[in-house]
């Protein structure tokens, strides 16, 4: 399993690149995601929190995705909102993970069970297939299918990137290759980049209101 685990913003932007991504889309989606799921008194439903930091956190980097203009695609396969960049053949989901999310001693798992809409199928060789989906006429079979997982823990917002090699049951706790984020500080507003700890603050920050 390849493990990359950028230092920089400049390092992060070199693996986003080729799959025509942005490290801002990350860093304000899970700001989002994370402002909202503060919303809550403690009347709420117990799991209005999460599952509001998961829808905001779709919203958000869908918003992203398509200011880019990059080529990217929106599907809802059985509710489940997925990304589709047909060109280079990729495809992104959005998930919660666990305690392993985000760093480099554990392999992460989503963190809830997934059902059939999430892989189609794990064969075999462990490659994963996720969503054919039908683009101009045609159907894409997406084989690089990653999956941006997050867990909050200690103020700090840990996520990844992660391509899924195989499930046990309904979760995916095996990965072919991960991108781990600079943990996301939420007093700060930022990613975490240790460039970040010796400058001045250059205004990457984000604040972000209750809708």
């Amino acid at each position: 399993m390849a493990i990359h685990t950028p230092k920089t913003r400049e390092d992060l932007a070199r693996l986003l690149s080729p799959m025509r991504l942005e490290a801002m889309l990350f860093e304000r989606a899970v700001a989002t995601g994370a402002a909202e799921s503060r919303t809550f008194s403690p009347a709420a439903p117990k799991s209005g929190p999460e599952f509001t930091r998961w829808l905001r956190t779709v919203e958000s980097l869908h918003e992203g995705i398509m200011l880019l203009r990059a080529g990217w695609l929106r599907f809802d396969p059985q509710n489940l909102p997925y990304f589709l960049q047909p060109d280079i053949n990729i495809g992104l989901i959005v998930s919660s993970g666990d305690a392993f999310t985000g760093v480099t001693y554990g392999s992460p798992s989503t963190r809830n069970p997934k059902g059939s809409a999430f892989a189609r199928r794990v064969d075999e060789n462990g490659k994963v297939a996720m969503f054919g989906q039908p683009v101009d006429g045609a159907e894409v079979e997406v084989e690089a299918a990653w999956i941006l997982l997050y867990d909050e823990r200690d103020g700090l917002v840990h996520l990844e990137l992660a391509r899924p090699a195989s499930m046990v049951g309904s979760f995916v706790d095996s990965w072919s290759e991960r991108i781990i984020f600079p943990a996301f500080d939420l007093a700060l507003g930022s990613f975490s980049f240790e460039e970040d700890e010796t400058e001045e603050d250059e205004g990457y920050g984000f604040t972000v209101a209750r809708r």
